[in-house]
């Protein structure tokens, strides 16, 4: 039995992305022992995932943080025979580097790609799915698509909470949080009052334990009440909820490719950041609305906490209109 062991630990969005390689390998070996090395976080979405035979957690924040920790996860893959490595950061790639895995692949782009014994293009022009099929050398790409498995359990879970809330007919999402403070869409709370005068649609705030405060105000300054959820639910849940909605608003988030996991209508408002990079929602249903050319813009890769020019014209003049003008064609 072949042992393959996937490295991705990187935010919960990128592994999203990331899960049409488990398919591909179990199609193409379809006897392999497939592990995934993920974060904390990540675990919930993965772990239903039936192409996916274990999953490892490495906490390399918290408990697996240094050197030891380090060495504490390569003994746990040690005997795998190959390692995909997504990340092109130094710590994946040392992780099977001492693990000993004879067969290390990953990116060419890596300033760490000493430590692989094999690498593949990183192309630049590709969405990051296509970039880690590519990995595996898949061709017949479209048939491959990001997904999230949910339970029935998970579904009981979420009937509950909307009995709670009192949540019966029709609804949208937003989901106004993201780690990066310029990914945070300033307008939602006009974005929502239109959703509803527009579509007759209310809304579902979801987030997690820190965006609570962000959805606290947004919720204030709506005049049509949005279901707060926020902090009130875990990633499967929240799966679920998005794939019951007409359609999700998202920033430029894990949302917005949990959306499209579980094909929902998304659109995805993209500011400090483009969808050139290779992020934006991988689905048919989906659009990106952003304010179009700045000079500034995109002033980096991820996002940043202040606009560095002090004036984040890419979010605060991109009003909801727009976003609204495009939700039109995907609620129709």
């Amino acid at each position: 039995m072949e042992k393959i062991a996937v490295i991705q630990t990187a935010f919960p969005g990128d592994v999203i992305l990331a899960t049409p390689i488990f398919e591909a390998l179990k199609d193409a070996r379809p006897d392999s022992f497939l592990t995934a090395v993920v974060r904390p976080e990540s675990h919930p979405l993965l772990r239903d995932n039936p192409y996916v035979d274990d999953i490892l957690i490495f906490d390399k924040y918290g408990r697996d943080k240094g050197l030891k920790g380090l060495i504490g996860i390569s003994r746990l893959i040690k005997g795998a025979d190959w390692a995909v490595i997504i990340q092109r950061y130094l710590r994946s790639a040392l992780v099977a580097y001492l693990a000993g895995i004879k067969r290390r692949t990953g990116f060419d782009s890596s300033g760490f790609r000493f430590l692989y014994t094999e690498t593949k293009p990183y192309r630049k022009d590709r969405h990051e799915v296509l970039r880690c099929l590519d990995l595996i050398d898949v061709v017949e790409t479209e048939r491959y698509r990001p997904c999230i498995f949910i339970t029935d359990e998970t579904k009981l879970k979420t009937d509950r909470l909307f009995r709670e809330e009192a949540i019966m007919d029709e609804f949208a999402v937003a989901t106004p949080g993201s780690v990066w403070a310029t990914k945070r869409y300033p307008h939602y709370a006009d974005l929502i009052d239109m959703v509803k005068e527009e579509f007759g649609l209310d809304t579902v705030l979801l987030g997690g334990a820190d965006d609570v405060e962000v959805s606290k105000m947004i919720a204030n300054g709506s005049r049509h009440k949005p279901f707060n959820l926020t902090g009130k639910t875990d990633l499967l849940v929240s799966a679920e909820i998005i794939s019951r909605s007409r359609i999700a608003f998202t920033n430029d988030s894990a949302p917005a490719h949990m959306a499209a996991a579980v094909k929902t209508p998304v659109i995805a408002i993209f500011g400090p950041t483009i969808p050139e990079f290779g992020f934006s929602p991988y689905s048919d249903i989906s659009r990106v609305v952003d304010i179009g050319q700045l000079h500034c813009r995109p002033c980096s890769t991820h996002g940043s906490k202040k606009c560095p020019e002090k004036h984040f014209r890419c979010m605060l003049e991109l009003m909801p209109e727009r976003i609204i003008s495009a939700a039109r064609s995907l609620i129709a």
